[in-house]
This record gives structure tokens, sequence and C-alpha cells, in this order.
């Protein structure tokens, strides 16, 4: 199965280091990689992340070798905040690292900046030599970023916000400490002078960074054929038995999926997360709900009431804007085709966005479509969505000279919006 290639494989993103379990080649790669063939032995192997990843930056080898070596923490957030105010759903790309210490002292700098584009990154092991002090909370970081950032205003304040498509880190820098002097560890300059008592490193608390990154086989547990993805693909496929597979924990699991059959040989298969969901306390169970709640301009059918209402969302990274205006346009439209278990021959756009994901976007949906806001909007900020049944739905669309066309459901993919989704 082909897979579409678009300028997203040429996205900014970090640089990480790691090594080939097999036969120990350095392999470097983009933040974004959870699949990778390697280069020296051909092995396949699938990377699965357990909590959030961990980094640091090396150590100047220019540093003296009699230093006492510790690593400050970052927080690095990079996603889509939505706020959801009273006169809309507004979005904000966010990129940004903040040092996640209390009482830090004001020389250290509260950013990374661009270190983390400029130098590569390396994953924690347990040959790291050093001390890493323990980070705080990470909304609690978050928080203080924003508030040093811009300062509050109540009347701006928006009513809920969610985060989709985020990416979530934790990179130590280095630092050192020589002759009652604090120096950074990648620059080899003074920080600061401290005193004689803050030099004991016992006196910070200190953890030490699990390795919890773990590689799979990127072979078919089923029939043991090689699984075939881009290197950000979230799910892979297997042509010989047609299976969808996405690591958990130290495994691959099965994805269930359904295919809709493609009018065309050249039609293009676009996965999206369909999704059914318990809100409370908000009655949203039938089409016929959906319609009230909205405000939709149509005509309210009998059938509606008995009509489940599914909520969709593209199971690829989009433009802010655009992955709201898919959302609402596929709950309106309640695409219901025939669905089969087969991967065609057709290209097929590889999953990049988790069905976590998706399901926190179920909220943003409805805050795009209910009327009117100010009666509505606060109550569906206290709602508990509770997802139920969840899976993954390939659409054919037809190729066009600048889009992707349905006909059946009217919608249209823009081929430069998903050439410049790779960043997201």
């Amino acid at each position: 199965m082909p897979f579409f290639v678009t300028n997203a494989e040429k996205n900014i993103s970090f640089a990480i280091e790691h090594q080939c379990p097999q036969c120990g080649a350095p392999i470097t790669l983009g933040e974004e990689a959870l699949f990778f063939v390697c280069g020296f032995c051909r092995v396949r192997l699938c990377i699965s992340q357990k909590g959030f990843p961990r980094y640091c930056f090396s150590l100047s080898p220019d540093a003296p070798k009699d230093a006492q070596v510790i690593y400050l923490p970052y927080w690095r957030f990079k996603g889509v905040r939505y706020a959801c105010h009273f006169s809309g759903v507004i979005p904000r790309f966010m990129d940004i690292s903040v040092l996640a210490m209390e009482k830090a002292p004001g020389q250290i700098p509260f950013s990374l900046g661009f270190r983390s584009q400029a130098l590569p990154l390396k994953r924690i092991s347990n040959e790291t030599i050093g001390n890493f002090i323990r980070p705080t909370d990470f909304k609690t970081s978050i928080l203080g970023h924003d508030r040093q950032a811009r300062p509050p205003e109540k009347e701006k304040a928006p009513v809920f916000q969610e985060d989709i498509g985020e990416t979530t880190s934790l990179i130590y820098s280095p630092f050192y400490i020589q002759q009652n002097h604090l120096f950074d560890g990648i620059l080899n300059t003074r920080v600061q002078t401290i005193a004689p008592a803050d030099t004991d490193i016992n006196t910070l608390p200190l953890c030490r960074p699990a390795q919890e990154t773990q590689f799979i086989s990127g072979l078919c547990p089923d029939c043991g054929q090689d699984l075939e993805g881009r290197s950000d693909s979230l799910v892979l496929v297997c042509r010989n038995c047609q299976t969808l597979w996405q690591a958990r924990g130290n495994r691959l699991g099965k994805i269930r999926y359904g295919s809709a059959r493609p009018k065309h040989p050249d039609d293009v298969m676009i996965p999206f997360w369909k999704m059914k969901a318990d809100i409370t306390p908000i009655e949203m169970d039938s089409y016929a709900d959906l319609v009230r709640m909205g405000n939709l301009p149509k005509a309210l059918q009998a059938k509606w009431e008995n009509q489940t209402l599914y909520f969709w969302a593209p199971a690829f990274k989009l433009s802010p804007k655009f992955f709201l205006k898919l959302n609402t346009r596929l709950a309106i439209a309640q695409p219901d085709p025939a669905l089969e278990k087969k991967i065609r021959k057709n290209i097929h756009l590889p999953i990049t966005l988790a069905s976590a994901e998706a399901v926190q976007s179920i909220k943003l949906t409805l805050a795009s479509l209910i009327r009117p806001l100010e009666d509505r909007l606060p109550l569906l900020a206290q709602a508990s969505v509770v997802p139920g049944s969840l899976g993954l739905v390939f659409l054919p669309f037809e190729p066009r000279h600048h889009d992707y066309h349905n006909p059946d459901i009217g919608l249209t993919i823009d081929k430069n919006i998903l050439a410049l989704s790779g960043n997201l």
C-alpha cells in the first residue's frame, strides 16, 4: 500500500539521537518519528513511549572533568490551543519551553530558546552522568509561563479550552558547579555566583528519569510480514493480512477499521476517527438532538430521533481552522457509507492524530455548532465526554488539480492545507 507523501516529511522538529537496539548503530530521527528502518541492519522498529519523552542536551566536551554536573528540567509543549469564547472558537498555535523549577535563580534562562532546534537531543540512559533536578508539575509550569507571557484579562478569558495535536516532553539542560560558580554546561559560560551552602546538590530535589522508550518489532504480529508506514505514522499497515496496528506499551495492538469502497483506482483514501460519545449532562444522543442544539437550518424529521449521533475528526494533523471545519461538516453530514475491512491498492493518507485527541475535539465540534453560545457554552464547559464506540474509517476522495473531493458528502480538502500541516 503506497502512502501519501506531502511536505509534512520536511517539517521542522527536534533531532533526537537514538541507537539501534539490534546492531547498535547511531540513528538520528525527528521528534515525531514513531517508525523507522535501520539504515545498517534494515530492521523495522516502532518507537513506543510510556508517558512523555525525556531528552537531554549533551554536556560540552570542554567542561571540566571534576565539575559537579546538574541537569535542569524544562517542559516543552507544541500544539494548538483552542480557546472557546462566547464569540466563537479561537485557535492559537503554541511551541514553547519553560523552566520546570520553583524559585529558580533569575539568571537561569526561563526558556530553551532556539537550542532545541539548533542542537541535537538524546534520550536519557543509565550511562548519562549527572544529577537530575525533579521537575515541577507540567500544568503549574505552563500556567506560570502563561502569566509571564501575558497578564490575565478576565474579560478575555475563554469559557474553556482544549489542546489538540500536542507534543509534551521534558528536556534537561546541563549545568555544572565549579569554584562556587554555576556554569552553562553547553556554552561553558558562568551563569551566577552561588553561596557555599547552595553548592551541595543534595539540597535540591533529585530524580532519575527512567528509560521509558521501548522499541517494538515492525513485523505483523499475525502473519510476520513487514509493516508499512511513514516515519510519523501512528498506525502501521500489513498488506498481507489486511490489518492495522498501533504500538501499545511493549507490543502492537490491532486497530479496528472500515474502508468505504473507492469509485476509481486513483481515489485517495483519507482516514477519519468515527466516535460515539456520552456527553453528561447534555442530552446529545441522536442526530435530532444535534439539529435542535445547533439550530441547524434543517426541517426536523421523525427518523432522526432514533438516528445515532456520531462525531468525526480527521485522523491526521491539519491547520486549526480547517480541522474544526471538517469536524463540523462531518457531524452535520453524518456519512454512513458501506464499509469493508480491506486495504486496497489506492494511496492512503497516514494516520498522525491519535484517537484520544480526536475524542478531545468533540467538545470543540459542539462549541462550533451549538447556539446560543451564551446559554449553552458554560454547560458544555462543565460537561464530561465519555467515548463509546470508536473506529477508524477511510473515505475515498477524488484527486483534482488543487484538492481532493468527496462528492457523496460534498467535502473538499485543499492539497496545500495538507502540505502545510506537517509542522503541527
